[in-house]
């Protein structure tokens, strides 16, 4: 069985080498790489806004991520705030932010070109943003491109808020099992069917065949094929 897993860390401090053999333990085939988040900003300092050495790390980050493409690898861009475009070999973007850390600037009118840019890409996106944030960004998009909420929500506010502000109702809102609680996963599944979930591990945070095995233990037959892999296919339209 295919096995892609749709959220993994890779960059240059985080090299493939180390998520390559935890990968083949899990018998996982392939998936998402993302860059770490250290690569692209300082998380630690609330008044960060850029510097020419973290414009530096950004760039040979992704060039190192590009050089991993292949046809079971998928790489996504991460967007900070000179909101430069993606290359041409990305397959997403990855949006990340948590309480305490730098703010994006959501006003500025790169961030305007931006979100437009990827809009018209359709490139799905993986928001990780405080709850208010995540609702007005997703807004944005106006349901023109999907949207990857990790983790269930977890660090979005939480599954429960964000079902209750019926995020889930926007048909291109997808979700992934990245330490995600087992009754969440459940729960979504039951009131929104598993088209809209993918398999991920959240490597190094998360296990890679531990969460995959935590995925098998719910799904079975063409609901666990679709979760594991051919949901991201579809996604990416592979």
């Amino acid at each position: 069985m295919l096995v892609l897993d749709a959220h993994a860390h890779c960059g240059i401090t985080l090299p493939f080498q180390r998520l390559k053999p935890l990968w083949e333990e899990g018998d996982i085939n392939g998936g998402v790489l993302f860059s770490p988040v250290e690569e692209i900003y300082d998380r630690y300092d609330p008044d960060f806004t850029d510097t020419e050495d973290y414009s530096l790390s950004r760039e040979k980050v992704h060039t190192y991520l590009e050089s991993l493409i292949s046809k079971k690898i998928f790489v996504y861009w991460f967007v900070w705030n000179d909101f430069m475009l993606p290359g041409t070999g990305f397959e997403g973007i990855k949006w990340h932010r948590h309480a305490g850390e730098p703010h994006y600037d959501y006003r500025s009118e790169k961030c305007r070109v931006f979100i437009e840019h990827v809009c018209r890409q359709h490139l799905p996106v993986v928001v990780e943003e405080e709850f208010n944030l995540t609702l007005e960004l997703i807004e944005r998009f106006k349901k023109r491109t999907p949207v990857i909420i990790p983790h269930f929500g977890a660090l979005n506010g939480g599954y429960m808020r964000l079902k209750l502000a019926d995020l889930f109702e926007n048909p291109l809102i997808y979700v992934d099992t990245a330490l995600a609680d087992t009754a969440e996963i459940k729960d979504f599944a039951a009131d929104y069917g598993v088209e809209r979930i993918l398999f991920g591990s959240d490597f190094p945070f998360g296990e890679p065949a531990y969460e995959k095995y935590k995925v098998e233990r719910i799904f079975y037959g063409k609901d666990r094929k679709k979760v594991l892999a051919e949901n991201l296919l579809d996604l990416l339209k592979k």
